[in-house]
């Protein structure tokens, strides 16, 4: 069997093309041409930080630098800017800066003074960065012990002979494992057990080139919608989550997974269908194929303890998190006293309880080891986790300097559009930019305008167009570098360009129009008027 790693892709965030040395220098000309012109209406404060904006969206874009350190820029900008803000009657800081915020105040703010630097850090120690830290620690010991290796193999065999049903086998798998490990992981961990098996397709030496190709881009279509159903999926979700908190508008995992499964759902069969279409092998090729894949699964053997240890746990938090909203309902009954807990702080709660359960219970079967040990924690991708605080922090200061409110009066036009309009634009821009840039800077960028915009709508709330969004910026189906998925499925050279940008396109037209209809059916149904 191929080795995995040798369709690990490049750094995504590097620094050596010559767009990144073109953007190392265009993001600071950017951001000084963008405090040129006068603005009237909008603050100093907020031009400043509307400046940081644009440097960082272009070293974001052109990635001058890596990701993760871009993120880190407001760290250093922000307390410098000197942004007025204020305590409302609910606790939380408010923006309180000359011009557009200060004329909107009509109650009386305390401890006014400057955003400091502890501001800025709480974004980057948010809730939802532990929950990915617990997320990531469970995909980790999934992927450790082979349980998704099974998993694939266990749903590909059920496909028999029939090279359709193996695909779908494969799509399924994919599918599943991405709800609960990175996507990149998932593709590379199924990639090379589909390139085994058309390898085992192979009459007289010749595989079929057209059954490779759609087997390695199945998956790696199936592992970008999977990371649809869960907070945890893929970390758009989790700066959609972050967004909406700011708002005040509490997520819980249940109630994401009520909007990302159907999606996943739909989604899947478009994608079998898309992939499927002309699709076939010869007696000998399906006979091969059906025949390597009970071999490698007869290799498996019967479950070991430790992968019996690690799927009871998996069930054990992927249970808690189902029910979290029940839950967060009882503890604040039972123990605090009818305080309220938010069901999004215990699902973060029940993540660190999977961590610790990781780190405490023997692995089993002859090892003298927990299921995780402490250097496996390495694994875990900290750059995503510093992007979500310098996304967060970032939209904190276009709220707080007032630049997200002076966004919202000047998108006032377009909010009186139909929502399936508003939604459908927003849906195509956002997958246009994702082809070409990270996923998480796409939606830490967008951001501020889509809770402007929310702000100015008198039809949809904030969750109906941050939740489409925050999944059309994982919908970089076309181009290999619109996805670490798409990259890997191209490096296996069993893929042409010309064929992936032709399927992509017609994947990420489907998959706009259903982000559109749960943007104005499912989201206002989950979330309400929230």
């Amino acid at each position: 069997m191929p080795d995995a790693n040798q369709f690990q892709p490049d750094e995504i965030a590097g620094t050596t093309g010559r767009a990144a040395r073109i953007g190392l220098w265009l993001g600071p000309l950017l951001a000084i041409v963008s405090l040129l012109p006068p603005i009237s209406g909008l603050a100093w404060e907020a031009r400043l930080v509307l400046g940081l904006l644009v440097l960082m969206a272009t070293w974001w874009i052109t990635e001058a630098l890596p990701l993760a350190a871009t993120a880190l820029l407001p760290i250093i900008a922000v307390p410098l800017i000197g942004i007025d803000v204020g305590t409302d009657a609910r606790g939380r800081l408010v923006c309180a800066t000359d011009g557009l915020c200060r004329g909107a105040i009509t109650d009386p703010l305390a401890n006014e003074r400057m955003l400091n630097l502890g501001d800025l850090g709480a974004h980057y120690a948010n809730p939802i960065v532990l929950l990915y830290i617990g997320g990531f620690l469970l995909g980790i010991a999934i992927e450790r012990w082979g349980l998704s290796t099974r998993i694939a193999y266990g749903l590909v065999a059920r496909g028999g002979a029939n090279p359709k049903l193996m695909l779908a086998g494969f799509l399924l798998a994919a599918g599943i494992i991405s709800m609960w490990i990175s996507n990149t992981s998932t593709s590379l961990i199924l990639t090379p057990l589909a390139l085994s098996v058309a390898a085992g397709s192979a009459v007289k030496g010749r595989e079929d080139p057209k059954f490779a190709a759609a087997l390695v881009l199945g998956i790696a279509y199936a592992a970008t919608i999977g990371g649809l159903a869960t907070p945890i999926g893929t970390p758009p979700n989790g700066i959609a989550l972050t967004q909406l908190r700011a708002q005040g508008i509490e997520v819980s995992f249940g109630q994401w997974m009520a909007i990302g499964v159907p999606a996943v759902i739909v989604l899947l069969p478009i994608a079998w269908l898309i992939l499927s279409r002309g699709l076939k092998l010869d007696a000998a090729g399906s006979r091969g194929a059906q025949e390597r894949v009970r071999q490698e699964l007869a290799k498996l053997g019967s479950l070991s303890t430790q992968e019996g240890r690690t799927a009871t746990i998996f069930f054990l938090i992927a249970g808690l998190w189902m029910i979290s909203t029940l839950i967060a309902d009882w503890v604040s009954s039972a123990l605090l006293g009818g305080t309220r807990i938010d069901s999004s702080h215990v699902d973060t709660m029940i993540a660190t309880l999977g961590a610790i359960l990781l780190f405490m219970i023997p692995a089993g079967g002859g090892t003298r080891r927990p299921i995780l040990i402490w250097d496996d924690a390495q694994k875990i991708p900290w750059g995503i986790l510093l992007l979500f605080g310098g996304g967060l922090a970032l939209a904190a200061a276009a709220e707080l300097s007032g630049l997200s409110r002076y966004l919202a009066d000047s998108l006032e036009g377009v909010a009186d559009l139909h929502p399936a309009i508003v939604i459908l634009m927003v849906g195509l821009l956002v997958i246009v930019i994702t082809e070409f840039a990270s996923n998480i800077a796409t939606i830490s960028l967008m951001g501020p305008v889509l809770i402007s915009l929310s702000q100015s709508s008198d039809t949809l709330g904030a969750a109906a167009f941050i939740v489409p969004a925050a999944m059309a910026a994982s919908m970089g189906f076309a181009m290999p570098v619109g996805s670490a998925s798409n990259a890997i499925a191209y490096g296996t050279g069993k893929v042409k360009q010309a064929d992936m940008i032709r399927r992509g396109l017609v994947m990420n037209l489907c998959a706009l129009v259903v982000l559109t209809i749960i943007g104005l059916t499912l989201a206002p149904l989950v979330f309400g008027g929230a």
